[in-house]
């Protein structure tokens, strides 16, 4: 975690460069238009990064050993049968290889712009006015008070200090207020120690903050806060897509079922359109 999240941090630059756009979108359109564009260059790159000609060729020379193979079969003639299934075996290995070869480049890049898409739109940015839910999860030999620090852009609802284990075992909860537009550091002081979450504020547009902030997968100690959680607004649910089934569709994946049908219905059509093999 601690080397994946640099790297993906780096990585979302460029992404930001050419999809940044579609966060200006209503957020249901812009992981649409997302999918789509993943769709298309998912097939554009099928096609012409692998060799159409020769898989072609493959295709229609098993189809044709198929029908000898049956032909074959009807005769008796098992020394052909065995000669011509390794022959189909070899055919299909070269095709499958073939076929797969772009995946290995597609499936890797498709999965940061998928990230991307998560990090950018899955949850709807938090607005001046805005209560943000916070939970700090602890180890579970953590124990005693853990507090926010109120801040000019953050400030708590009540009081700022809780208890360790309230209201679940290991978890500690606030409710914070976005007074104004901003960026802004929301600090929590546990065991003499301050954690910081970057929570920007915007009125139109902006990103939403990470809803999870790692800051220790385990200790030998088993006391120490482990991260922080935000409780963010999903950009889309299932009600929020009149065009699809209310339930079913989404399997409580949110924006990530959206791309995921937008991107599948994309290249589907995008397949038999462009007559990839």
């Amino acid at each position: 975690m601690d080397f994946l999240l640099p790297v993906l941090n780096v990585l979302y630059v460029p992404l930001d460069w050419v999809l940044g756009w579609t966060a200006r979108l209503p957020a249901a359109w812009a992981i649409a238009v997302v999918g789509v564009i993943s769709g298309l260059a998912v097939m554009l790159f099928q096609k012409y990064a692998s060799r159409q000609a020769v898989l072609g060729q493959c295709k229609a020379d098993l189809r044709l050993l198929k029908l000898r193979i049956k032909a074959a079969k009807q005769a008796g003639d098992r020394e052909a049968v065995q000669r011509l299934t390794m022959l189909l075996r070899r055919i299909s290995g070269k095709y499958m290889w073939g076929a797969l070869k772009p995946a290995l480049w597609t499936v890797p890049l498709i999965g940061v712009v998928a990230l991307w898409c998560g990090s950018r739109l899955g949850y709807v940015p938090v607005r001046p006015g805005d209560t943000l839910t916070v939970t700090a999860h602890f180890e579970d030999r953590a124990a005693g008070f853990a507090h926010v620090v109120p801040g000019a852009g953050l400030a708590p609802l009540g009081s700022a200090i809780a208890p360790v284990g309230t209201p679940q075992p290991a978890q500690a909860r606030w409710e914070v207020r976005a007074a104004v537009e901003g960026r802004f550091p929301l600090r929590v002081r546990y065991a003499d120690r301050t954690y910081e979450v970057d929570v920007p504020v915007a009125a139109r547009g902006g990103r939403p903050p990470e809803p999870v902030t790692v800051f220790a997968e385990a200790t030998p100690t088993q006391d120490q806060l482990q991260a922080v959680e935000l409780s963010l607004r999903p950009s889309v649910t299932c009600r929020m897509v009149p065009f699809l089934p209310a339930y079913g569709w989404n399997l409580d994946l949110q924006w990530a079922s959206l791309y995921l049908w937008v991107a599948l219905a994309c290249a589907i059509v995008l397949r038999f359109a462009l007559r990839i093999q």
